[in-house]
């Protein structure tokens, strides 16, 4: 067969197409960026969460019991003094409902006379539930200790 007489080898032969791979590449490791920050920030405090969520359900359905048994109190804290703070005659009333507002650690910053805030340094040993109760436009604070996930009123 003979040689396209139209075609010379001294013609520029037309370029390469263009590698498809950078372009994936920087592509998937943006997607797997953006979907690692979305699961670190939903799922970072799922324990805590959850714990909260067990404590809040059993008082909702008036197993004050397992409520005592969750808050895992101290000898200080009799079961008596519970009821008073999370039984039907709390100043929330009968928990019917509520609402995890947000999960979060302390803020370690405190009011300066004269205006401004003073952080102060050192990690927390535990984080701030804020709890909405049957519908309350000011959420309880609840301190849930990461590492036994026991669970109080906020030291401070």
């Amino acid at each position: 067969m003979p040689a396209d007489p139209g075609i010379s080898i001294l013609d520029p032969q037309p370029p390469p197409p263009p590698n498809p791979w950078p372009l994936r590449l920087g592509v998937g490791a943006v997607v797997l960026v953006l979907v690692g920050t979305f699961a670190w920030s939903e799922f970072r405090y799922y324990g805590e969460r959850r714990q909260v969520e067990r404590f809040m359900d059993a008082l909702v359905a008036g197993d004050y019991q397992t409520a005592y048994q969750l808050w895992k109190p101290s000898p200080a804290y009799p079961y008596q003094s519970f009821l008073e703070d999370w039984g039907e005659t709390n100043s929330h009333g009968r928990i019917r409902n509520y609402e995890i507002v947000r999960i979060a650690p302390p803020q370690n910053e405190v009011g300066v006379r004269g205006g401004g805030t003073l952080s102060l340094g050192g990690e927390s040993t535990g984080l701030i539930a804020y709890v909405r109760i049957n519908g309350m436009q000011e959420p309880v604070r609840i301190w849930v200790e990461r590492k036994d996930k026991s669970l109080s009123f906020p030291p401070f």
